[in-house]
C-alpha cells in the first residue's frame, strides 16, 4: 500500500509506522502512517531523515 514513493524507517506499536517520502512535493520528510491516516511528524512542521535519525538515536520522545 504505502511501497511506492517510500521507505518505512520502522513501526512505532505494531499498528503506526514511520515513512520517509522519497517521491513528490514532499520527498524528504518523514511521516507517521496509522489506521487513521498519516501527519507529518511534528504536526505542522515535518521532519527530515536527518532529524528523525538523531531523535531515534538519542531517544527523545517523539512528540516533545
Amino acid at each position: 500500500m504505502y511501497n511506492k514513493g517510500s521507505v518505512v524507517l520502522g513501526s512505532e506499536d505494531g499498528q503506526s509506522f514511520w515513512l520517509l517520502l522519497t517521491a513528490g512535493p514532499r520527498r524528504g520528510e518523514v511521516w507517521m502512517v496509522a489506521d487513521v491516516g498519516a501527519i507529518p511528524a511534528r504536526g505542522d512542521h515535518a521532519w527530515g531523515f536527518e532529524e528523525w535519525v538523531r531523535r531515534w538515536h538519542a531517544g527523545d520522545d517523539w512528540w516533545d
